[in-house]
């Protein structure tokens, strides 16, 4: 029987400079990338150009894939990362640019990242022709000599075989059979040379950026060190069970952000994370409970609690040194005032919360329901997702209770009724009809299962307990229409939670039991529909409740 290649045997090959296998991942998957990339920039041209850059960046960085099951989902998010940066920019900036451009710009103060090793490779082979138009230019001669010796300085970490295969590609634009020819080796050891060059280069560019930070830090007379005495913190109490990481992540910073007195349902409700459900569509992996939009979702759950917020990064892939900076100057900015910040992937692919830095040693003092340890500042988002993203509390803008209650249930029917996420994966009242599909066609991951079932079961029980609470409070306030829709909902969510953790029984996590079994998958599809029926009429009662307490926002 003939062996079939995986696109695991295709990114080890990729990993060791084989272009060919590269581009065979390319082709397996490059209609996704552009579907992917059209959703986001709604323009074909964009997208093509949004794709190029996207996949020429995942090139570059498959070392930082640990898990090859999850290179989809990785790609997507590196496709996701560069459509937005282009809409950011609102211009098609997939075009080339000459060096004597490049330094245009640089002078109009347009921010050019050199850690970027494409643009490296670009503007390298630039150099070799010296007859183009600007050369005559001092200010141009001047800028390329500084460039180039900046660039020779990042290559003394290379051996002396590395540095020379590196210097014959870059500089002298020898193709990688020439230099096999020239060093009597094979084409494999080339690319092979090349791609560790290229990731010590880019480590030391790093090193670099942080070490011209900290300097730039210390001239303002900031603190080299803080420290924040930790309260109670993600691996505490009621937080370590906390399936859905981010609530408890909010609930270790509330106390330094002067918004004491939230309950840990407080929380979910508020900020709407016990009504949120995302699956991945084709097998229900494990990516699917956190595979949304965090920035403005996140920015809005705040609101509902007092605080505003400001955020760096997306989570998508291992920050560029321009974004490894701003994420510390962040930390270290909310620090000094006091609170920690939330942080994606610390030790583990969920949220957890820094509390301290040292600039002397370059470490970040770090947390989540894993572990409590420090992270080198060049280590930092490069955790096992591979992506950056701090989410810090800006400051307080207090808002009325019902107003904030009102806005969570909003939050929660647009989520059920769909709201706009990743391509592949599918959330909201959809999402049941999609995880059904899944268990009917036998293609369920049974990690993956196990843990959305979890989440989805615990984010329930505090939807059911966070609808009653407001119950009793309507009830208290003598609203009785209200306190009679708070009922009926909180009935609904119950009956919800009661089928997502009977289903979470049959599959336990983490070992996730027989998902595809003939049987199992029966009873699993008859919970997902009684779960289904129940949150959709849960669903319209939120509505109802929201336009019922206008009288107390109004």
């Amino acid at each position: 029987m003939e062996y079939e290649i995986t696109d695991g045997d295709l990114i080890e090959r990729a990993r060791g400079g084989d272009r060919d296998a590269f581009g065979e991942l390319v082709r397996r998957h490059r209609t996704k990338a552009f579907d992917w990339a059209k959703s986001v920039a709604r323009d074909p041209h964009l997208a093509e150009d949004i794709v190029q850059e996207a996949l020429l960046r995942a090139f570059m960085h498959l070392g930082s894939l640990a898990d090859m099951s999850r290179f989809l989902p990785w790609l997507h998010r590196i496709v996701r990362n560069e459509a937005l940066m282009k809409l950011r920019k609102g211009e098609h900036s997939g075009k080339e640019r000459t060096f004597t451009g490049l330094i245009a710009a640089d002078r109009e103060g347009e921010r050019i990242d050199w850690s970027d090793l494409d643009s490296i490779m670009l503007y390298m082979c630039s150099t070799k022709d010296q007859t183009r138009t600007g050369d005559d230019d001092p200010s141009v001669r001047l800028a390329r000599k500084e460039f180039l010796e900046t660039i020779r300085q990042l290559l003394h970490g290379l051996t002396s075989r590395e540095r020379a295969v590196f210097e014959a590609h870059f500089f002298n634009q020898l193709s990688p059979a020439e230099i096999a020819r020239l060093y009597r080796t094979s084409t494999d050891n080339v690319y092979q040379s090349l791609a560790r060059g290229r990731q010590k280069v880019r480590e030391e560019r790093i090193r670099v950026r942080l070490r011209d930070y900290i300097r730039e830090r210390s001239d303002t007379g900031a603190l080299e060190k803080a420290v924040i005495a930790l309260k109670k913190g993600p691996r505490s109490g009621e937080w370590k069970r906390c399936k859905t990481s981010f609530a408890g992540a909010v609930c270790a910073v509330l106390p330094y952000a002067g918004a004491s007195g939230y309950t840990l349902t407080d929380v979910m409700g508020l900020t709407g994370q016990a009504f949120r459900l995302t699956v991945e569509e084709e097998c229900v992996d494990a990516t699917g409970p956190t595979m949304y939009f965090w920035e403005p979702h996140f920015h809005r759950a705040l609101l509902n609690l007092g605080l505003d917020s400001e955020h760096s990064g997306d989570g998508g892939v291992p920050p560029s040194p321009f974004m490894l900076g701003k994420g510390i100057a962040l930390i270290r900015k909310s620090i000094m005032r006091g609170v920690p910040v939330i942080s994606w992937d610390l030790f583990t692919p969920e949220f957890g919360i820094v509390y301290g830095y040292d600039d002397t040693e370059q470490l970040l003092y770090a947390v989540d329901s894993r572990a409590k340890k420090v992270i080198a500042y060049d280590q930092f988002g490069r955790g096992l997702s591979g992506g950056l993203f701090v989410l810090a509390v800006s400051g307080r803008k207090p808002i009325p209770y019902w107003e904030a209650v009102r806005n969570a249930l909003d939050m929660a029917v647009r989520h059920a009724n769909g709201e706009l996420t990743f391509v592949g994966y599918v959330c909201g009242l959809a999402a049941y009809e999609s995880w059904i599909d899944a268990f009917r066609r036998g293609n369920v991951q049974p990690l993956g299962n196990a843990y959305t079932a979890q989440s989805a079961a615990e984010a329930r029980e505090h939807a059911a307990s966070f609808i009653r609470g407001l119950e009793s409070k309507l009830s208290d306030a003598g609203r009785d229409e209200a306190a009679k829709l708070a009922a009926e909902a909180a009935l609904q969510y119950e009956r919800v939670a009661a089928s997502l953790v009977e289903l979470s029984m049959l599959f336990p996590f983490p070992e996730g039991g027989s998902p595809n079994d003939p049987d199992l998958r029966k009873a699993a599809v008859g919970l997902l529909k009684q779960a289904y029926a129940a949150e959709e009429r849960g669903v319209q009662l939120l509505g109802r409740l929201s336009r019922c307490l206008s009288f107390l926002t109004s």
